[in-house]
Order: C-alpha cells, then sequence, then structure tokens
C-alpha cells in the first residue's frame, strides 16, 4: 500500500513539474528589437543587442540582422535594452532605453542609436592644457602650446569627426557684452578645428588620451632649452599654411575649419577657453548658417571679423581657463563647466610654465582616472613647471 501511495505521490509531482514548464514556455513573449538611426546606416549586424530585467538581474544578448532587428523571447517584466556596435573591443555608436515594460505576447520596440563620442554622451574630456609657454632665460618658445583628451569610457572609442575650437571672447575684458550676450544659447568662437579620419583612424583605448599639438616638433632639439618640450610623437598637430610654424610631415593634421587669424592662435593667458564639440551636419553647412559679424574685443578701434555661434548643445567638453587677477566674466556657460581655473600674468603676458591638468582619483574598481563633476575649480590643478614631452616613439 506504502508503495502504491508513494508512485502516486511521485505521479503528482512529475505531472505538475510538466505542466509548470510548460505555463512558463507559454508565457514567454516574442520582443522584437528594431535599431534606428539618423546616420543611415547600412548594416547593422554588428550591433550586439543587451537586455537585463531589472528585477532579477539575470540578461540576455543577441546580435542584430543587417536591418537592424534582434527578436528575443522573454517573460514579461521590466526591462533595460542596450545595444552597440562593438567590434574589436571598441564602439561607435550606442543606444539604449530604460525601464520599458512588457506585458504582450508580441512586442516591438525601437532602440534609436547615436555616435558614442557626442555631445548626449560621456565619452571624451580635456585632460591636459598647456598653453602658458616656457622661457629659458630670454629665449621663449612660442609655440610648444598643446592639450590632450582622455578617453573616459570602458572601452575604445575614435576621436575622428570631433572638433574643437577657441573661445572669440575674453574673459579677462572688462569691456562690452557683445559676444557674452549671446549665452547660454551659444558660444562665440573664433576658429575651430576638426579631427581628420574615416570613423575609425584615431583609436583611443580607455583611460588613455590622444596629443593635439600646435607645432608636433622638438621644441629643445638644439638642447639649450631645458624648459622646453619635445612634442614629435603628439598624435596631431594643428598647421596652418601660410603660419608661422613648419609642418610636421610625420604627423597628421587636423582639418583648418576656420580661424579669424588666418592661424592657430590660443592665448598665453588661458583667456580664451578651449571647447570640445561635434556638428550634427559637414563644416562648411555649420558655417555657412551661423558665421556672425563681431568687434574683436582685442582691438583698439572696431574691427569687425567673422566669428561664429556654437550652440551650447553641440559641446562635448569644455574648460574655462584664465587669470587670476584679471577675470571679469565667464565665456563659458555654467551649464558646461561651473568653475574656472585661473593662471598667473595677465592678458598679454605669458611663459610662466604653467600647466593645467585633471585631478587624478581612484574609481569604484581602485583603477586609477580623472576627476570630472564639470567644474573646473574642482577639477583641475595648477602644476607649475610639470609640462610633459611627448617624443616621438622609436
Amino acid at each position: 500500500m506504502k508503495k502504491i501511495i508513494s508512485f502516486l505521490l511521485l505521479s503528482i509531482i512529475l505531472f505538475t513539474s510538466c505542466n509548470s514548464d510548460d505555463n512558463s514556455s507559454t508565457s514567454l513573449s516574442e520582443l522584437t528589437i528594431q535599431i534606428t538611426s539618423k546616420q543611415n546606416l547600412e548594416d547593422y549586424s554588428n550591433f550586439q543587442v543587451t537586455l537585463t530585467e531589472l528585477q532579477s538581474g539575470q540578461t540576455s544578448t543577441g546580435k542584430a540582422n543587417k536591418e537592424g532587428r534582434a527578436i528575443f523571447k522573454v517573460p514579461n517584466g521590466t526591462f533595460k535594452v542596450v545595444t552597440e556596435d562593438l567590434v574589436d573591443n571598441a564602439v561607435t555608436m550606442s543606444g539604449e532605453v530604460l525601464n520599458f515594460i512588457v506585458s504582450e505576447q508580441k512586442t516591438t520596440i525601437e532602440l534609436p542609436v547615436e555616435l558614442v563620442v557626442s555631445p548626449n554622451n560621456t565619452s571624451f574630456v580635456i585632460d591636459e592644457l598647456y598653453f602658458n609657454g616656457a622661457k629659458n632665460q630670454y629665449a621663449y618658445t612660442y609655440y610648444e602650446q598643446y592639450f590632450t583628451i582622455r578617453n573616459i569610457t570602458d572601452k575604445a572609442i575614435y576621436a575622428d569627426g570631433l572638433s574643437f575650437g577657441v573661445a572669440g571672447d575674453f574673459n579677462s575684458l572688462n569691456v562690452g557684452d557683445e559676444m557674452a550676450k549671446f549665452l547660454p544659447d551659444d558660444i562665440i568662437i573664433s576658429q575651430f578645428y576638426t579631427i581628420p579620419g574615416d570613423g575609425k583612424t584615431f583609436r583611443v583605448e580607455p583611460n588613455a588620451s590622444l596629443v593635439i599639438a600646435f607645432s608636433a616638433i622638438n621644441h629643445n632639439e638644439s638642447g639649450n632649452q631645458p624648459n622646453s618640450l619635445d612634442l614629435s610623437g603628439a598624435d596631431l598637430e594643428i598647421y596652418v599654411e601660410g603660419g608661422m610654424t613648419v609642418d610636421n610631415p610625420e604627423v597628421p593634421n587636423v582639418i583648418v575649419n576656420h580661424s579669424i587669424f588666418e592661424a592657430f592662435h590660443w592665448q598665453y593667458s588661458g583667456a580664451t577657453p578651449m571647447i570640445l564639440f561635434r556638428l550634427p551636419e559637414d563644416a562648411d553647412t555649420f558655417l555657412a548658417k551661423n558665421k556672425i559679424k563681431l568687434a574683436n574685443p582685442l582691438s583698439m578701434g572696431s574691427m569687425i571679423q567673422d566669428y561664429v555661434k556654437l550652440p551650447s548643445d553641440y559641446v562635448v567638453d569644455a574648460v574655462e581657463t584664465g587669470l587670476k587677477q584679471e577675470f571679469y566674466h565667464k565665456v563659458l556657460p555654467n551649464s558646461i563647466d561651473r568653475g574656472s581655473i585661473l593662471v598667473a600674468g595677465s592678458t598679454y603676458e605669458g611663459f610662466l610654465e604653467q600647466f593645467v591638468q585633471r585631478k587624478t582619483v581612484i574609481d569604484k574598481d581602485g583603477k586609477q582616472t580623472i576627476q570630472d563633476t564639470n567644474n573646473s575649480t574642482e577639477d583641475f590643478i595648477l602644476n607649475v613647471g610639470g609640462q610633459k614631452s611627448y617624443p616621438k616613439k622609436k
């Protein structure tokens, strides 16, 4: 009798188990992810899609097809959906949707993707700024300015197509407000340049930097200017044909889009801050719509020149540099930089070897990285004499 009862109990357990499996399989819903882009991509098959069920934390991954579709079987619930075109551990485009609820048997969701290096995403930040210059007794090195941009993501990204510009207004001049009146929606710039490439040319690894030099040469080649830098190993050079520097053929040049000076002109005082930005259109179209004639604030008379309005929404990163004793107004809106990092000197003075760089910090994973709180007063330090050389690799 006991054997019969045991058999019946086992049968009931097995039947219940089978019914449970059947019910769970039929309760799965079909979720279709349709990737879209304003970039008119012809092939989405490099995109990987990751679903995370927010309550359980369970994840599922899949590849999109050429048309950008990825189909999953999932239980009802709330999901985070992320996609990126990960190739060789580098990414150029990504997108995500948070808190998407699956409650029907068949659901389709559109997942827009955009460039990783864009104003809407954390990607590159300005890391080192050396504009102040050095002097070796009575000799001055005028063209050893440089800056770096650092990849603060956890994957390799590309700097191709990223632009940088110099503010047209001087935060060291307490005259007029012709340019300041455009803030906070637009920043007036006097010049801008773009990093060339086919989209996958200038790869920057996580926590690494790209070096952009005014003149990518060894400024101490003679050996008698010990305070000057060797920038012959820079990644890019700001060479303007007809300017006052010599082109180093071994270092790629940035694209010269516009300059009122017909040369790269970055103040030794830091009074015209550097700005990183990404255009949503080609440079010629942008210039045609945004050139504006304004008086040069540094001119003694009323010299009118072609400046450019840069929408604040295009900015990826910027740093309000300037002078401690001559800082009268910000030329960057607080939405871009709430603070400032200031050096000693005056508008017409430089060559004090004042090197501006971000603070290093340890992240939650115990790795050394840099600080970025959108406040240059807190994020940067002034390291006098600490400027770095970037010599050519042997």
